[in-house]
């Protein structure tokens, strides 16, 4: 006959217990997990509107994706932040002087930006390694209205990992990237428009 004293009683009591919340623990970190990778994995726009961007030549983004934020100067001096605009949708557009293709769509870009109006529409246009000077005079040159971001330094542009130009990063009211278009596209299309505004319902 083999006793066990109170002691190892005890201990194997304790042993147990430990046991237990050890996978109770494990088991709700997992759940938390498939929960997080769910959202993560969810897709974040309709059949329709992928369609939509596809037909446009943009290609839609598959996860979630939050947008980075960052600050850079407008050409009057002004200091803005992309996380100014949450509540708009937000055009995050790369271009150069020197980069015709990108000078040939910014008609385009006001035509949309003048379309849907500031409230609705916000349009960053972030100049590639350019001083001010060079860019205050093209914005006297064009009279374009949206913003026109330095990044002389290409900070920016390093953070959102820019290599070829023209890119636009389309960007929902809430920060979230939709979709990325590498060259030039037709922002006012009427199609185009209309997915852009039945975002911000």
């Amino acid at each position: 006959m083999i006793r066990i004293c109170p002691n190892n009683l005890f201990l194997k009591g304790l042993n147990l217990i430990f046991s237990k919340k050890i996978l109770l623990c494990f088991l709700q970190l997992l759940f938390l997990n498939i929960l997080s990778a769910t959202d993560y994995k969810k897709s974040i726009l309709t059949i329709d509107e992928q369609k939509i961007l596809k037909n446009m030549r943009i290609t839609p983004a598959k996860f979630r994706l939050k947008a980075n934020d960052f600050s850079g100067i407008k050409v009057d001096g002004v200091v803005v932040s992309l996380s100014d605009y949450r509540g708009s949708f937000i055009l995050l557009n790369f271009w150069a002087t020197w980069c015709y293709p990108c000078l040939k769509e910014m008609p385009d870009l006001e035509a949309a930006y003048r379309e849907l109006g500031a409230e609705k529409l916000i349009i960053l246009a972030v100049a590639m390694g350019e001083g001010i000077d060079k860019i205050r005079k093209f914005s006297k040159k064009n009279h374009f209205t949206f913003p026109l971001i330095l990044d002389e330094d290409m900070e920016i542009t390093k953070l959102y990992g820019v290599k070829n130009i023209p890119v636009t990063y389309l960007i929902d009211p809430q920060g979230i990237i939709l979709g990325r278009a590498l060259g030039i596209r037709n922002w006012s299309n009427p199609d185009l428009l209309n997915f852009m505004e039945s975002r911000l319902k």
